[in-house]
């Protein structure tokens, strides 16, 4: 396993869902946060194939296929990596919203609808033992792999979306945290992206304001 990936495979998965994990990969956007500088958990194409195999996106198949098609297209790569990260960006400011109960953006919906036309070709029913199952095409060119890439993510965030589990998304609740998760606590009260990060530096703030 390469640095790379070692580095990628420490990025924790608490969101309950791949697109919310995607979403969380950098900090420092909330509005208000005392952060004052943006940092990004992804550098690199190539870490965001392996934060895909991380979550679990890709096989381990499709991961060497792809980590191949973007060293061989080390002049593309660049454009492809800017192009997924504002796609991450989009889908957070339309997360967020929804999250903190205010309008969201028509542009950001409609960003979002235009990559689930644009990718629809990517996605492909197939034959299984039980019947039959959605999957991906496999990547052979570095625009399909983009493709490919784009619509897992904009399919799950559809999928989240249009479905009950919207009304469980909350945004931590650390103001210094950009961290979405769908709460499926049994009580419904989950605060804290991480409890055991998060929550202790609030109780830690809590405790030294109390001194």
């Amino acid at each position: 396993m390469s640095v790379g990936q070692l580095k990628i495979n420490a990025i924790r998965l608490v969101g309950g869902v791949s697109v919310l994990d995607y979403l969380n990969t950098c900090d420092g956007r909330r509005p208000g946060t005392s952060l004052t500088a943006v940092v990004d958990k992804l550098s690199s194409l190539e870490e965001i194939v392996h934060w895909f195999l991380h979550a679990g996106l890709i096989g381990e198949a499709e991961h060497a296929r792809c980590v191949d098609l973007v060293q061989q297209s080390s002049w593309h790569s660049l454009t492809a990596f800017k192009q997924l990260i504002a796609f991450r960006e989009s889908l957070y400011r339309l997360f967020l919203s929804v999250a903190l109960g205010e309008p969201v953006d028509a542009r950001e919906l409609e960003a979002l609808n235009e990559v689930l036309v644009s990718t629809a070709s990517q996605r492909v029913l197939i034959s299984i033992p039980a019947g039959f199952a959605w999957t991906w095409r496999r990547c052979e060119t570095l625009d399909g792999m983009i493709s490919g890439f784009m619509g897992r993510i904009a399919f799950q965030a559809a999928a989240l979306l249009s479905s009950a589990d919207l009304a469980k998304l909350k945004l931590c609740a650390l103001p210094d945290c950009d961290w979405l998760f769908v709460d499926t606590s049994k009580n419904g009260r989950r605060r804290w992206c991480q409890m055991n990060v998060c929550g202790a530096k609030e109780k830690a703030r809590r405790a030294v304001g109390h001194c």
